[in-house]
């Protein structure tokens, strides 16, 4: 571990690679190096009013702050690059001092128009730079499609002496994984580390979970025990002699005791029954360890797919959707037996409910600053659950007024936000899929896209967001309100006569 904590005995003539899934745990890890290594230069691949754009007001100021005390000579490209080719190029143009570390943040959109091989030319260059001048360089990527990125790395040990990956748990607990790590001391394999933030930005190793935890495992045979609620049982379905039923999901989870690798099943009929659920399922989990199993059966059609990311999170196994029968039930339950839960739970039941609930203050239209302040708070947030989201940007028909397109739109869902711009009207949508987008939109709307306007573009990652926030107008349109549901605004508009829409009669047909 202390080679992540002090970072002492890391090689000169080398590259070491750390991946994050979004920029702000990269931004801890930046200020760890910095205040426990002797960093000259540090260059970013974005302008800084662009890799700023989503900090809050004391992030800003610490972020500058630690630059100015720890680093000589910083660098922030000033327009958006286009390849890695031309950021290269930049950073031989730097003539970097000999014998020192630098540091190197580039988001994953670099990567996305890259021809074959590219990242792997571009890293075996920086390599070359690094014995050239003695350099050790920590190169940093970061953004949500990196996928691709780990994979290619971790099919190529020779480019890196340490290859690692880092990932927020919740807002100060975090999972780092080290592939290898080369150090004066030998080279270190494989290793799993769950850390914590401290008051003073600084990562602290945590001890391990299950340890936490006083199981009982006097159970006999327990493997084969399923433990569920009557609420995940339809009407006169016969039941296995391994079941445990319970009447209720809540009465079921007060019965468990001294269980170590048993399913559990808890029924679920109502999306307002989530919440708790959720708390339940996490409560258990943390009692009983990684090893029982969590079902939770849909037994009308209520959970939607933020649903599902927030009982994933809580430390479910599986979800059985509505319409699956019993034994197909069953059937999942026996290809769970003997896995283990190695998903990272929440730090606390606060951290695992804000990852829901906390991003659904708002819905409907907002001013244009309530909504770009909103959505980078939400995109924070909502990044620790990997839930999906998309902003939308729609342009306006030119012969249209944009205030009367509040008259066709219809934003239901808690979180959802709409504002409005001089051609274009913007939305966010959390919990959607991009592959969901034309249903949700149908939802939103009550006339068909294509018809009212021009032009569509989506936007699926924090990075593109914040691109695209910066673009927005703002207090262009406010229609003298802060922040009200956009039905209510609705009633105090005028009717335009271009959205006038006329409703088919039901009548039956004669024969």
């Amino acid at each position: 571990m202390n080679l992540f904590v002090n970072g002492v005995g890391k090689l000169k003539f080398s590259i070491y690679l750390t991946v994050f899934s979004s920029k702000h745990p990269m931004l801890n890890y930046i200020y760890m190096l910095m205040k426990n290594e002797y960093i000259d230069t540090f260059v970013c691949s974005s302008p800084f009013e662009l890799f700023s754009n989503s900090f809050d007001e004391d992030e800003f100021d610490y972020f500058k702050a630690v630059l100015q005390s720890h680093c000589k000579n910083v660098f922030f490209y000033d327009s958006k690059l286009r390849s890695i080719h031309i950021l290269y190029r930049e950073i031989e143009c730097l003539r970097v001092k000999n014998n020192t570390s630098i540091i190197i943040t580039i988001s994953d959109e670099l990567f996305k128009n890259t021809v074959k091989n590219e990242e792997i030319i571009f890293v075996e260059r920086l390599k070359l730079l690094a014995i050239e001048k003695k350099l050790t360089i920590n190169l940093l990527i970061y953004g949500q499609n990196i996928n691709l990125i780990k994979k290619t790395f971790s099919q190529r040990p020779d480019l890196c002496v340490g290859y690692s990956t880092l990932e927020n748990i919740d807002k100060n607990s975090y999972f780092y994984y080290v592939y290898y790590w080369g150090l004066d001391s030998g080279m270190r394999g494989e290793s799993e580390n769950y850390l914590t933030l401290n008051d003073e930005r600084s990562f602290v190793m945590q001890s391990e979970r299950n340890k936490e935890q006083s199981i009982s495992f006097f159970s006999v045979d327990d493997e084969n025990t399923i433990y569920i609620s009557q609420t995940a049982i339809e009407y006169d379905q016969k039941i296995v002699d391994s079941m445990i039923c319970a009447p209720t999901n809540k009465e079921l989870e007060q019965c468990l005791s001294g269980i170590s690798k048993s399913t559990i099943v808890f029924g679920c009929s109502q999306q307002d029954e989530v919440r708790q659920l959720g708390v339940k399922i996490y409560r258990l989990r943390k009692r009983f360890g990684n090893n029982i199993k969590i079902i939770v059966r849909e037994m009308k059609p209520c959970l939607r797919y933020s649903d599902e990311m927030y009982l994933l999170q809580a430390g479910i196994n599986r979800i059985i959707h509505f319409g699956t029968q019993f034994s197909r039930m069953l059937n999942a339950i026996e290809i769970l037996r003997g896995q283990i839960l190695t998903r990272p739970l929440p730090s606390s039941i606060d951290e695992l409910v804000n990852f829901g609930f906390k991003t659904t203050e708002l819905n409907g239209y907002v001013n244009n600053n309530t909504f770009i302040l909103h959505t980078k708070q939400v995109i924070k947030q909502i990044y620790f659950s990997r839930t999906e989201f998309l902003l939308i940007k729609l342009e306006i028909l030119p012969s249209i007024n944009p205030q009367y397109y509040l008259n066709v739109c219809n934003i239901k869902r808690k979180g959802d936000l709409m504002t409005i711009c001089d051609d274009f009207i913007y939305l966010f949508l959390q919990g959607v899929r991009i592959s969901d987008l034309s249903i949700a939109l149908r939802n939103i709307f009550t006339l068909p896209i294509h018809d009212i306007f021009l032009s569509q573009i989506s936007f699926t990652t924090s990075v593109t967001v914040e691109y695209e926030l910066a673009n927005i107008i703002p207090e262009k349109f406010n229609f003298d309100v802060e922040i009200k549901d956009i039905n209510t605004i609705n009633d105090s508009l005028p009717t335009s006569p271009q959205f006038e829409v006329i409703t088919a009669q039901h009548k039956p047909l004669d024969f």
